[in-house]
């Protein structure tokens, strides 16, 4: 499904995006990142996902300094979000919510300053933090900014149908980021995946379950996921592909989904998901997970993305 956002350039969002959330933090540097950013672009994927609380700032950051040094027309589409803040004289300072219209401006406004741009291209806004009575303020707060040109299009992460709707009363919702992986389907059971409005687009995100789908088994960890580990890998053994790139291409076959956004602490990594969407995952393929997942007690939400109860 083609998305309805556009790059700057006005081509539609590659499906799959590049997360930034390991940017910044310990074992992806300045120059690693800069160096998954590049190849990431080089890849053919179009926009970049990241957030003011990713390393503190540190993340939006990173992607401004490659941003700088880039030439205008290879600069990605570029999304990061608001809501959460935190004291900014400790880095060991817990984010707190915070969503009352002046300190989203604030935020938006130091998050324009370490990316280096006048506007960005999304902002959304993260439904985890604060007050339900501060949502109507704040979604009016970020479409006052894109009236102000300093944010190109608005979107929500993990809204429920009905606060997608008290959204759009006040104004069009351009993007809506869901939590879709193997592991978690509970998107699959609300109504935002089979919306047939033409907008919002659809992202999903953790769509490699955190790491956990393709991670090494340890029985530390989720054991539990050992066996959904092997089927992945033996069907990248079947579509020649790579296990992050099939776990990524099965959140895309969901109906509604225009992208997933991953994330990738090095070239390799990136390398690895960016084949996601030229893979066809088959009915078998579809049906093996389906009849596993059951069993390992993993995740709750429909088991089969062509068969869940709300498909057309």
């Amino acid at each position: 499904m083609p998305s309805a956002l556009t790059t700057v350039g006005g081509a539609p969002l590659s499906r799959v995006g590049l997360g930034t959330a390991a940017f910044g933090m310990g074992g992806t540097g300045d120059d690693l990142a800069d160096a998954t950013f590049r190849h990431a672009i080089d890849l053919g994927i179009n926009w970049i996902d990241t957030d003011a609380i990713f390393g503190f700032g540190g993340a939006e950051r990173l992607v401004g300094r490659t941003l700088a040094e880039l030439p205008a027309g290879d600069r990605p589409f570029i999304a990061t979000a608001v809501g959460f803040d935190w004291d900014g004289r400790s880095r060991r300072a817990t984010p707190q919510p915070a969503m009352e219209p002046r300190r989203l401006r604030q935020q938006l406004e130091r998050s324009l300053g370490r990316l280096g741009v006048e506007a960005v291209d999304l902002v959304k806004l993260n439904l985890d933090a604060g007050s339900d009575a501060l949502f109507e303020d704040a979604w009016s707060t970020l479409l006052d900014l894109k009236q102000g040109g300093l944010v190109r299009a608005v979107g929500l992460i993990a809204p429920d149908s009905a606060r997608l709707e008290r959204a759009e009363r006040i104004g069009a919702c351009d993007a809506v980021y869901v939590e879709l992986s193997l592991i978690d389907r509970r998107v699959g059971d609300s109504e935002l995946l089979w919306r047939r409005t033409p907008t919002p687009t659809v992202i999903a995100y953790r769509a490699l379950g955190g790491g956990g789908l393709v991670a090494p088994d340890d029985p530390a960890g989720e054991p539990a996921l050992g066996p959904l580990r092997h089927l992945i890998q033996t069907i990248a053994g079947r579509r020649h592909a790579t296990p992050p790139a099939v776990a990524a291409a099965w959140s895309l076959t969901w109906p509604g989904v225009a992208g997933v956004a991953v994330g990738a602490r090095c070239p390799e990594q990136v390398a690895a998901v960016a084949p996601a969407p030229e893979i066809e995952l088959s009915v078998r393929d579809l049906s093996d997970i389906a009849n596993l997942l059951p069993t390992l007690g993993a995740g709750r939400g429909p088991l089969h993305p062509r068969r869940f109860a709300k498909a057309a």
